[in-house]
């Protein structure tokens, strides 16, 4: 149970630094570039992974929300190479660390910790001690990002922050405890007596530094943020051949849709991977053929399942004539696939049977 408790913490502490950083990541972008950053704020080949993991994920499980952009399917090391390509960003993570590279490699060690998490593997007190104080750094940093930023000198900045945990050792709280007095009790009975605060009183100023380290989080039982959510989608039940036959003689639009949800989820993955050719459509050719279609198209907004099979035609076609699967995905991303998906998800949410 320990270790597995040190996981759940190390889980918590890395989600809440994911989504810091991706926001401080965002807003910068967004300033720099515009409506058009998530182009022209990404370099093309992190671009490019980022919206390949997109599609991966979304071909085995594509009820996505519709609020996440690439940048939520970034890690650590995703998220260093971003902002080390934006010198307005790195200039403001560079409190972080001495220079650019130690700040590289924070982020790689961080970058290892999270597959750690991914994977349950075991995560060490040093582990967590190397979340905790990268947070405590990050929320310093950013706190005095924006004086730094208007007055145009980032660096500066840094080095008070940094210094800034020192600078709560001189309060003068502690001098008017007035320790000379408790010293002329040179007899340690009546020292005793008195207040166990004056004999210690000889060393207080170096104890007192201690309690510097803020670093006991709660501790929740639960990391929520890493949970996956469910959808309702989920559990709907099997639809034979012969319902459905059934459900479009009497136009029952739930069982239908019902029936085309389990097809495209079984067929997504393989869409994407390029093991198409030896996947059938039957219940898309059934349905495409039928009465209940032609009249529902336009009324329920079914063209989003004529935009998946029509994908998934084309793809079969293309692997069947020698297309490679980098091909494939290449041919899948230009006609927004993964766009798809989300409506599909949209118009399966409205209509499908619980």
């Amino acid at each position: 149970m320990t270790k597995l408790d040190t996981n759940l913490d190390a889980c918590q502490l890395s989600g809440e630094i994911l989504i810091r950083l991706r926001k401080i990541i965002r807003e910068g972008l967004r300033t720099a570039y515009g409506k058009t950053w998530n182009e022209a704020g990404i370099p093309g080949d992190i671009r490019e992974f980022l919206t390949q993991r997109q599609a991966r994920e979304a071909s085995i499980n594509w009820n996505l929300s519709d609020s996440v952009d690439v940048l939520d399917f970034a890690g650590y090391l995703n998220l260093y190479d971003i902002i080390s390509a934006t010198p307005n960003l790195l200039e403001r993570f560079l409190p972080l660390a001495p220079d650019a590279h130690v700040l590289r490699i924070r982020f790689l060690e961080l970058d290892t910790i999270l597959n750690r998490i991914g994977y349950c593997r075991p995560i060490s007190e040093a582990d967590v001690g190397l979340l905790v104080s990268f947070e405590d750094r990050l929320k310093k940093s950013t706190a005095t990002v924006p004086a730094v930023v208007e007055d145009g000198a980032a660096r500066p900045a840094p080095r008070p922050s940094r210094s800034a945990p020192p600078a709560p050792e001189p309060p003068k709280a502690v001098a008017p405890k007035t320790p000379p007095p408790p010293e002329v009790n040179a007899d340690k009975p009546a020292a005793a007596e008195a207040e166990p605060e004056p004999a210690p009183d000889t060393k207080p100023p170096i104890a007192q530094p201690t309690p510097q380290p803020p670093a006991p989080l709660p501790v929740p039982d639960e990391a929520p943020a890493v949970e996956p959510q469910r959808t309702p989608l989920q559990g709907a039940g099997l639809v034979g051949p012969q319902e459905l036959e059934t459900a479009l003689k009497r136009g029952e639009n739930k069982t239908v849709l019902t029936a085309l949800y389990q097809e495209v989820t079984s067929l997504a993955d393989g869409l994407w991977n390029g093991s198409v050719t030896s996947l059938q459509a039957r219940t898309w050719e059934n349905v495409r053929e039928s009465q209940w279609y032609r009249e529902g198209f336009a009324k329920l907004g079914l063209k989003p399942i004529s935009d998946f099979f029509g994908l998934f035609d084309t793809a079969k076609e293309k692997m069947l004539a020698g297309t490679s699967r980098n091909e494939l995905q290449e041919f899948l991303k230009e006609h927004s696939f993964v766009q798809v998906l989300l409506a599909l998800k949209e118009l399966f949410r409205k209509h499908m049977r619980p």
